[in-house]
């Protein structure tokens, strides 16, 4: 009918869901370590904020510097693949079955992510350091936000996003890693303007 106006959406639509992870711990261990040891320095990846206070964390001796980067590299790409597998989030698991898939040298598993102390232990890590770097890179999501951003999340979400990922990066991030999962900063996340851009993003 002419002179008629659709009210903007405000509301979320009753089947919608999309969580959001901001802890993504597996991700950020490595990203403590990169830029502890200072290795793997071509992969592209923007710089971090807050910079992390690596402590007492440096490179061990032994294996060699390329053997460490080597490892990295590798992991970082698993960490990643995980996020491609199929996750069932109703599986419930006991301590025990846990434990069970959370040992070295298994392959991916779609409920447990690839860690890298797992892998390969706590040598050259100042874990406290990680733990206090880690506590200040958790996203704010201000109420302002989040209403400013439900008719770009809706979008999103009829797009076939599931899951956002925030990560420590400095300034404007956003990336659409697959059809489900999008990557952005903390940055991003706080901003009603940037994180509206950021969920038109397509792969």
């Amino acid at each position: 009918m002419r002179g008629m106006r659709l009210k903007p959406l405000t509301a979320w639509p009753r089947d919608m869901r999309i969580a959001t992870d901001g802890h993504a711990q597996h991700l950020k261990m490595l990203l403590f370590i990169r830029q502890a040891w200072m290795i793997a320095q071509d992969v592209a990846i923007p710089e971090l904020s807050p910079t992390p206070d690596v402590g007492t964390s440096h490179l061990p001796e032994l294996p060699s510097r390329d053997v460490w980067e080597n490892r990295w590299r590798r992991e970082w790409n698993r960490s990643w693949a995980w996020y491609d597998m199929n996750e069932d989030q109703d599986i419930a698991m006991t301590q025990d079955e846990m434990r069970d898939i959370s040992r070295a040298g298994l392959v991916l598993h779609p409920i447990v992510p690839p860690f890298w102390t797992v892998e390969y232990g706590t040598d050259g890590l100042d874990l406290t350091a990680f733990a206090t770097w880690e506590r200040t890179t958790l996203p704010l999501l201000f109420p302002r936000t989040k209403r400013a951003t439900i008719p770009a999340l809706v979008a999103a979400w009829r797009d076939g996003l599931t899951t956002i990922i925030v990560l420590p990066y400095n300034g404007y991030f956003a990336q659409r890693h697959n059809t489900s999962h999008l990557v952005i900063s903390a940055q991003t996340r706080n901003s009603p303007e940037l994180y509206r851009r950021a969920l038109s993003a397509r792969r």
